[in-house]
């Protein structure tokens, strides 16, 4: 298989709207664009985030998307730790609390139970939920509910946050001539191995389906006129 290394958005845009000119006769605006590459990169989340911790490759592909909330008693209330909404929480990974025993702090993982679960746990005299066994409930995105319910929590909750939205930055010279400016540009956090993946997603989304291969050889031909000059006037 080709793998071509993209550098930003400007590659991303420009082989997008090369395969849809030659499937649809036509182009995509720049909005156009940026929606579209926005639907292909969740797509390619959706499918690859299923496996993660299941290869160090898969856990660096996601890594970009990896985040921590502190959280303390001043900001849990019965139990209740609220994700705050411009973080762009996504998906759980994980929660975990400290507890200071004898002297020393003990780190507790959260495990999460449906709510189906909740009752048996709760009730359970084998297995008792205490403050150094703790269960775990998300009652909707953003909201844990820890129990047993207390006073409230130190820890941590590592999650995914959504994949940030592109945006082509331009300036428009003499009112027709899109110029990319990088620097006003909000560019994909994904690795730039991946960004062929985002294109065959951004495509399949609208109909058009491709082959690595076929991706990869326009993108290699644009490289090679880029490096030798051709492309630029």
């Amino acid at each position: 298989m080709i793998k071509i290394y993209y550098v930003d958005i400007n590659d991303v845009f420009n082989i997008l709207n090369f395969w849809i000119g030659k499937e649809r006769g036509a182009y995509y605006t720049i909005p156009e664009l940026e929606d579209l590459t926005d639907v292909g990169q969740l797509a390619y989340y959706s499918d690859i985030k299923p496996r993660y911790a299941t290869s160090q490759l898969v856990k660096e592909i996601l890594s970009p998307f990896k985040k921590k909330y502190n959280f303390s008693p001043s900001n849990t209330v019965s139990g209740y730790i609220v994700i705050p909404s411009n973080l762009d929480y996504l998906d759980l990974l994980d929660v975990q609390i400290e507890i200071a025993l004898s002297g020393r702090t003990l780190y507790v993982p959260v495990p999460m139970v449906n709510e189906d679960q909740r009752s048996f746990a709760l009730n359970s005299q084998i297995d008792p939920v205490t403050v150094t066994n703790p269960i775990g409930e998300m009652d909707i995105p953003r909201f844990i509910r820890i129990y047993p319910a207390g006073s409230g929590y130190t820890g941590t909750v590592t999650y995914f946050s959504r994949p940030i939205k592109p945006v082509f930055g331009y300036t428009l010279i003499s009112g027709r001539t899109i110029v990319y400016d990088a620097a006003t540009s909000t560019q994909l956090q994904w690795r730039q191995t991946e960004l062929q993946q985002v294109i065959l997603k951004s495509l399949k989304s609208i109909g058009i389906n491709l082959s690595d291969e076929q991706v990869a050889q326009f993108a290699q031909i644009t490289t090679q006129q880029n490096y030798q000059g051709l492309n630029h006037t």
